[in-house]
C-alpha cells in the first residue's frame, strides 16, 4: 500500500505540473513499467543523434545516461508509444486524485508492477560554452 501511495503522490505532482512551464516533464514508460521524470537540462547532456554531448560534464552514472537516452530516442520515435507523457493541468484542480486514476485506467498501468525511477539525487550539469 506504501508504493502504491508513494505512486499516487508522484502521479499527483505530474499532473499539478503547469502547462506554460515545462522545467520537468513526467512520464511512463510501457516496456520498462516505470514512471519517470526528464528535465529540460538533461537535454544538454546530448546531441541533436541523442548521442552524449562532448562539451558536457555531469554527476549521472553511465546507466542513467544511457537509459536517459534510450528513452529520449523512444520519445522521439513516431513509431514507438511506450512512453506516455502525463497531462499537465497545473494548480487548481480539486479532483487530481480522479485524474489519477483516469490516467492509470486508460492507460492500463498495474501499481503492483509500476515503479518509479529512482536516479541520483545530487546531479549536477556543467556545460562549456564556447
Amino acid at each position: 500500500m506504501e508504493k502504491e501511495k508513494q505512486i499516487y503522490g508522484w502521479i499527483i505532482a505530474g499532473l499539478r505540473q503547469s502547462p506554460k512551464w515545462l522545467s520537468e516533464i513526467f512520464y511512463f514508460d510501457r516496456r520498462d513499467e516505470q514512471f519517470f521524470s526528464i528535465l529540460v537540462t538533461d537535454y544538454f547532456l546530448f546531441n541533436e543523434d541523442l548521442s552524449p554531448a562532448d562539451d558536457v560534464q555531469c554527476t549521472y552514472s553511465e546507466n542513467t545516461i544511457e537509459l536517459l537516452a534510450d528513452r529520449l530516442r523512444r520519445m522521439h520515435d513516431e513509431d514507438d508509444n511506450s512512453i506516455i507523457a502525463l497531462p499537465r493541468y497545473g494548480e487548481g484542480l480539486d479532483d487530481y486524485q480522479q485524474k489519477a486514476d483516469s490516467f492509470l485506467n486508460l492507460n492500463a498501468i498495474n501499481l503492483e508492477k509500476a515503479t518509479i525511477w529512482d536516479i541520483e539525487e545530487s546531479g549536477s550539469i556543467n556545460i562549456k560554452i564556447t
